[in-house]
C-alpha cells in the first residue's frame, strides 16, 4: 500500500476507465442507429396470475436469452424488424409455452405468458405456499449467469427461523457463527465472515458494530424481506469485496396482485423458569390505476424473545507433577443469562412503471434490535495447585452483575430508475444507508467473594470425571469455607457505565448501461457501468469505571431471580443481584465512589477514531450465446481512498495517563508533550478484477458452469486507525495498523447441474481459492528495536497489533439435492427431500508464532442440511436438520520465538494450549402448516429441539472453554396470505 494523502488515484484510474467506456458506448450506439429494431418485452404469470420470476424466454431463431425479474416481466432490445421469431418459455414445473410474434421497428410487440403445470401430479406444487417458493427459487438459479442460491419468503418463513442468518444457514457451503442462540455472522465457502458482503437491492450496507466490516444478521427479522440471494461467483458488475460470496437481501415490493400478509406467533422456552417469545408481521401492499403503473408496498416485523442461557466457562493451565505435565482447571466461570430482546423492523417501497420495463422507484428498510438483557457470573478460582485435583487453601469466588443495553440499527434508502429502449438499457441509482451501535448504559459490577487464608482455608477440589462439565468443589474440614454464596461475604468493588457509540453513514450512487448485438449470428450483451461510494465511520468510547470506596455487601442488593435447576443441576447458583438497586445506590451516593482514571482511560481513548472510506468503481463486462454456450467476461477496476484518525495514548506503569516525560514514569515518551495524541494517515490502492464465467447447457435439461473471479477484502475498521497505547502497567504497546493490505483472492468453480423432473435439482460442484495476504489479529512480538521509542527496548516490552499473513489456500466440493417426489403414490405424493454436503480444506502459510500451516479459520471441514418435507392437501411440515463441523474459531497455538527458534507449548497442538475451536453443532428444528380456511393457517413450530451445545474448546474437545445451552423453544400462531386457494 502506497501512501497518498493529496491524491485519490484509485478515483482517477476509475473514472477514466468509466468515461472511456462511455465514449466506445456511444460511439457504437451512433453507428448501430442506421438500422431500427424493436423490442420483444412481456409478462410471465401463472394459471393463478401469480408472477413467475426467473423463467426462461428465449427468442428463436435469435437465440437471444433472458429472464424474467421480480413482476414476472420480461423485455429483448435490438431485435431486426421480421416475422419469423418464436418466443419460448420455460419453467421448472411447468409446461413449455411458445408463441410467434411479429417485430416492427420502432415499436414494441408484448407477449403475455400464462404457464400451466407439466403435469396433474404437479398442481399441489404449484399451490403449495413453501413449495411455491423453492420452484421459484430453483428457476432463478437456473437462469443466473453466476453461480447462485436463492431463498425465497416462502421458504425462509417455513422453518422458525428467528432471523435471516439461521435461514442462510440451510444453504449448501455456509455455515454460522452464532451468538446468544442465534446466527450472526454467515460464513460462506469455510471463509471467515469479513471476506463476505451484504447488499440490500445490491446497496451496501454498513456495519453496525465499530471495530468489524461484516453485517450483524441477527439484527435483521427474517420475515423483512421478500428473497436472499448468495452469489457463490463474481462478476463485474457486482462490488469485489466478496471472495467467500456475496449476500442480497431482495426487500419487498408491490405486485399485480394485491398483497396482504398477516402472521402472529407465541412461544415459550422452559428455560430460566420459563421464559416467553411473541412475533408479529404484516405486510400490505397493491397497484393502483387502470394500467396499474403505481405500486405501493409497506411491511414491518416485531418480535420479542425472553431468551435465557445456561453457561459456563472454564479457564485451563497446566501442572507440572513432577513426573509430566497434566492439564488442570483453575477457575470455572458460572453464568447466567435473562434476555428480553426486542427487534423490530419496517420495509417500503413505490414504485411507477413508465413502460412495460421502465420505470422510477424509492424502497427503504429500517431494523433496530435492543439486545437488552441481565447477566450474573460466578467465578470460583484456584490460586494454586497442590495436586491436579486440589487447589491451595487460598482459593477465592468473585461475582459480577451486569445489565446488557446495546442497541443496534441498519436502514437505507434508495431512489433510482430502469429504463429500456430499442436497443439497450439504463439503470441508475442514489442510496444512503445507516446502521449504528450504542450501548445505552451497558452496565457492570465487580464483588470481590470469600477469599481463604490459612486460617480460614477455601481449598477447591478439581472434579473432572465428565470432560465437559469441570467442577470446583470446596473441600470441607475444621475452620474452611463452604458456602461460597453468602451474599454478606461479597464486597462492591467496583462498577462502570458505557455509553459508546460507533455510527457509519453510506453514500452511494451508481449506473449501468448494456447494449444487445449480434455478431455473426451471435446475440450478445455489452453492460459497463460505475459505482462511487463514501463511507464514513466513527467510535465515541465513554466507559468510565468507578471503585467502590466504602464497599457495601451484596445483601443490600438482592434480587429475586433465582435458578435451581441451572445447568440441570449439574452446578449450583448462587442468590443474585437486582442491577435497578446498584444503579440507584450508585447515583444517590456519588461520594461512595471514586472515578478510576486508569480504567477510564484503557477502555476509552484507545478505542476512538474517525475513518473516511471512498470507493470508486468502473466495470465492462460482455455476455455472449454461441448455441448452447454462455460466456460471460469482463473486468472490473476497484480504487480505495482511505483517510483515518487514532490516537496515541501513554499510560504509565500504574496504568495512569502520564503527566510527565519518562523514563521516570515508565510507559511516558521522553519527548512528553500530552498523554492523548491526535495522529492520522491517509492511503490509496487501486485493484483491477477480472472475471469470467462460462456455462454449457447440455441436453435434459442439464448444465456445466465454470469460473474465474478475482476478489479483495479490505481490513476491519478497527484495524486501521494509527492508534498507538502504550500501557506501561502491562509493559505492552498496542497499536493500529494502517499499511494492513487488503486480502485478495483468485476464485476458481466448476459446477454440474440437473434439472429433474417433476420439480427438483441435482447440483454437484468443486472450487479452489487461492488467498493472499490473509490478516491476522493481535500478533504479539518482543519489541527488540528502538522503533517506538528506546525506552520501550529493554527487553521487557512487547507489541500488539494485526499484521499481513504470506498466503493462504483453500479448497471444496458441494452437492445438493431437492426434488418432491410426487411421483409417488398415493398419500407419499407429498413427500420431498432437501439436501447438502459440503467439505472445505485449508492450509495457511505464515501464521505468526507457528511452524506448520494450520486450517483457516472458521473453516468448518464437514456441513451438510437434511430437510424432508411434506405438502399434501391442507398439510405443509419441514423438518429441517443443519450441521456445521468443529472449526478454529481462533489462532492460540505457538510454537516459535520471534526470532524463529522452537517454543514447544505444554501437552503440544492438541493440549490445553491449543487453537480455540468452535464445537462441532447440529440444529434440529421443525414446523407444520394446516390450511385452516383459504389463505388462513394454524402454525406449530419447534426451534433447537434437541437442546444443542453452543460453546469452544481448545485444543481438543475435552478442554472445553465454553458450553451454553439455551432449551428448545415451542410455538404456535396463525398466518394469513391473501390467496386464490379453495376453501
Amino acid at each position: 500500500m502506497k501512501n497518498q494523502p493529496s491524491t485519490t488515484r484509485g478515483l482517477e484510474v476509475s473514472a477514466r476507465f468509466v468515461g472511456i467506456l462511455a465514449i466506445l458506448f456511444a460511439l457504437s450506439v451512433a453507428a448501430a442507429a442506421q438500422r431500427a429494431t424493436g423490442i420483444v418485452s412481456g409478462r410471465v404469470v401463472d394459471r393463478a396470475g401469480a408472477v413467475l420470476q426467473g423463467a426462461r424466454v428465449e427468442l428463436l431463431p435469435l437465440g437471444a436469452v433472458t429472464a424474467t425479474d421480480a413482476q414476472g416481466e420480461f423485455s429483448i432490445p435490438g431485435v431486426a424488424p421480421g416475422t419469423d421469431y418464436t418466443v419460448q418459455v420455460s419453467y421448472v414445473g411447468f409446461a413449455t409455452y411458445t408463441t410467434k410474434v411479429t417485430v416492427t421497428a420502432g415499436q414494441a410487440t408484448r407477449v403475455d405468458a400464462q404457464l400451466t403445470v407439466a403435469s396433474t401430479e404437479e398442481e399441489i406444487t404449484v399451490t403449495a405456499e413453501r413449495v411455491h417458493g423453492e420452484v421459484e427459487a430453483i428457476n432463478r438459479e437456473r437462469e443466473s449467469d453466476n453461480i447462485l442460491q436463492v431463498l425465497p419468503v416462502e421458504v425462509i418463513t417455513s422453518l422458525p427461523n428467528t432471523n435471516i442468518a439461521d435461514a442462510l444457514g440451510r444453504l449448501p457451503s455456509v455455515t454460522l457463527e452464532r451468538d446468544e442462540g442465534e446466527g450472526k455472522y454467515v460464513q460462506i465457502r469455510g471463509l471467515e465472515p469479513r471476506l463476505s458482503n451484504v447488499t440490500v437491492n445490491g446497496i451496501n450496507v454498513p456495519s453496525p458494530e465499530g471495530d468489524v466490516r461484516q453485517i450483524k444478521l441477527d439484527v435483521i427479522p427474517a420475515n423483512l424481506v421478500e428473497s436472499v440471494e448468495i452469489n457463490k461467483t463474481l462478476s463485474a458488475n457486482q462490488d469485489g469485496d466478496a471472495i467467500g460470496g456475496s449476500v442480497n437481501l431482495v426487500t419487498k415490493r408491490a405486485e399485480d396482485k394485491p398483497t396482504l400478509y398477516i402472521n402472529g406467533i407465541g412461544g415459550y422456552t422452559p428455560i430460566l423458569g420459563g421464559r416467553g417469545l411473541t412475533e408479529v408481521d404484516g405486510t400490505v401492499g397493491k397497484r393502483f390505476g387502470a394500467s396499474k403503473k403505481l405500486g405501493v408496498l409497506f411491511g414491518g416485523s416485531y418480535d420479542w424473545n425472553g431468551r435465557g442461557i445456561d453457561d459456563i466457562e472454564p479457564s485451563l493451565d497446566v501442572f507440572d507433577t513432577g513426573n509430566g505435565l497434566v492439564p488442570v482447571v483453575p477457575s470455572v466461570d458460572l453464568r447466567e443469562y435473562r434476555y428480553y430482546r426486542t427487534r423490530y423492523g419496517f420495509t417500503g417501497s413505490v414504485d411507477y412503471k413508465l413502460g412495460p420495463l421502465s420505470g422510477l422507484y424509492v424502497r427503504g428498510i429500517y431494523s433496530h434490535f435492543d439486545n437488552f438483557g441481565d447477566r450474573w457470573v460466578y467465578s470460583p478460582t484456584v490460586d494454586a495447585f497442590n495436586t491436579p485435583t486440589q487447589g491451595n487453601n487460598d482459593g477465592s469466588v468473585s461475582f459480577n452483575a451486569s445489565i446488557r443495553r446495546p442497541v443496534e440499527v441498519i436502514g437505507s434508502l434508495e431512489a433510482g430508475g430502469k429504463h429500456v429502449f430499442s436497443k439497450w438499457w439504463l439503470n441508475y441509482d442514489l442510496a444512503v444507508a445507516r446502521s449504528a451501535s450504542e450501548d445505552h448504559g451497558y452496565s457492570g459490577a465487580d464483588f470481590n467473594g470469600p477469599s481463604g487464608s490459612d486460617t480460614n482455608p477455601l481449598i477447591f477440589n478439581l472434579d473432572w470425571r465428565n470432560p465437559h462439565t469441570p467442577k470446583l468443589v470446596p473441600q470441607a474440614g475444621p475452620g474452611n469455607i463452604t458456602n461460597i454464596y453468602d451474599p454478606s461475604t461479597y464486597l462492591l468493588a467496583d462498577l462502570d457505565v458505557s455509553r459508546t457509540y460507533s455510527p457509519q453513514l453510506n453514500l452511494q450512487g451508481a449506473f449501468s448501461a448494456a447494449r444487445n448485438y449480434t455478431a455473426k449470428g451471435h446475440f450478445g450483451t455489452f453492460e459497463f457501468g460505475a459505482k462511487f461510494r463514501n463511507a464514513h465511520k466513527f467510535e465515541d468510547a465513554q466507559d468510565p469505571t468507578y471503585n467502590s470506596v466504602d464497599n457495601p455487601t451484596m445483601t443490600q442488593f438482592l434480587g429475586t431471580f433465582t435458578n435451581p435447576d441451572y445447568y440441570d443441576k449439574v452446578y449450583t447458583f448462587g442468590p443474585t443481584v437486582d442491577y435497578g438497586k446498584l444503579l440507584r445506590f450508585f447515583h444517590a451516593n456519588p461520594n461512595s465512589f471514586e472515578l478510576d482514571t486508569a480504567s477510564t482511560a484503557q477502555n476509552s481513548f484507545p478505542n476512538n477514531y474517525d475513518l473516511i472510506e471512498r470507493v470508486s468503481a468502473g466495470y465492462a463486462m460482455n455476455t455472449i450465446d454461441i448455441g448452447r454456450v454462455r460466456i460471460q467476461t469482463g473486468l472490473r477496476l476497484e480504487g480505495t481512498d482511505e483517510s483515518v484518525v487514532g490516537n496515541k495514548v501513554f499510560l504509565d506503569a500504574d496504568g495512569n495517563l502520564c503527566e510527565a516525560p519518562g523514563p521516570g514514569q515508565m510507559g511516558c515518551p521522553t519527548d512528553f508533550t500530552n498523554a492523548v495524541i491526535p495522529v492520522s494517515k491517509s492511503s490509496s490502492y487501486l485493484d483491477p478484477l477480472p472475471s469470467v464465467q462460462i456455462r454449457f447447457r447440455l441436453p435434459h435439461d442439464a448444465a456445466i458452469r465454470t469460473s474465474y473471479g478475482r476478489g479483495i477484502a479490505r481490513p476491519n475498521y478497527a484495524d486501521l486507525p494509527p492508534f498507538f497505547n502504550a500501557r506501561g502497567n502491562k509493559n505492552r504497546i498496542d497499536i493500529g495498523n494502517p499499511d494492513l493490505k487488503p486480502t485478495h483472492a483468485n476464485n476458481f468453480d466448476l459446477l454440474y447441474e440437473q434439472y429433474l423432473k417433476p420439480v427438483g435439482l441435482l447440483q454437484a460442484g468443486f472450487f479452489y481459492k487461492q488467498i493472499s495476504d490473509p490478516i491476522y489479529e493481535a500478533v504479539e512480538t518482543p519489541i527488540t528495536t528502538n522503533q517506538y521509542g528506546a525506552q520501550y527496548n529493554d527487553g521487557n516490552w512487547t507489541v500488539t497489533q494485526p499484521i499481513n499473513g504470506k498466503s493462504a489456500n483453500l479448497y471444496g466440493f458441494e452437492i445438493a439435492y431437492q426434488q418432491h417426489l410426487t411421483f409417488l403414490p398415493g398419500a407419499l405424493k407429498g413427500v420431498g427431500i432437501s439436501a447438502n454436503y459440503s467439505y472445505t480444506n485449508s492450509s495457511t502459510d505464515g501464521v505468526p508464532g507457528r511452524s506448520d500451516k494450520p486450517a483457516l479459520q472458521r473453516q468448518a471441514p464437514h456441513t451438510w442440511n437434511i430437510s424432508p418435507t411434506y405438502d399434501r392437501y391442507r398439510v405443509s411440515a419441514r423438518l429441517g436438520l443443519s450441521y456445521n463441523g468443529a472449526n478454529i474459531f481462533q489462532y492460540n497455538y505457538t510454537n516459535l520465538n520471534s526470532d524463529g527458534s522452537p517454543n514447544p507449548q505444554p501437552l503440544g497442538l492438541k493440549g490445553p494450549n491449543g487453537d480455540v475451536y468452535l464445537y462441532s453443532h447440529l440444529q434440529v428444528d421443525a414446523q407444520a402448516a394446516i390450511r385452516v380456511y383459504r389463505g388462513l393457517q394454524a402454525i406449530v413450530s419447534g426451534l433447537n429441539l434437541t437442546n444443542e451445545v453452543f460453546g469452544f474448546y481448545q485444543g481438543s474437545p475435552q478442554y472445553p472453554i465454553q458450553r451454553e445451552y439455551y432449551k428448545p423453544s415451542y410455538m404456535f400462531g396463525l398466518r394469513y396470505t391473501l390467496s386464490n386457494e379453495p376453501k
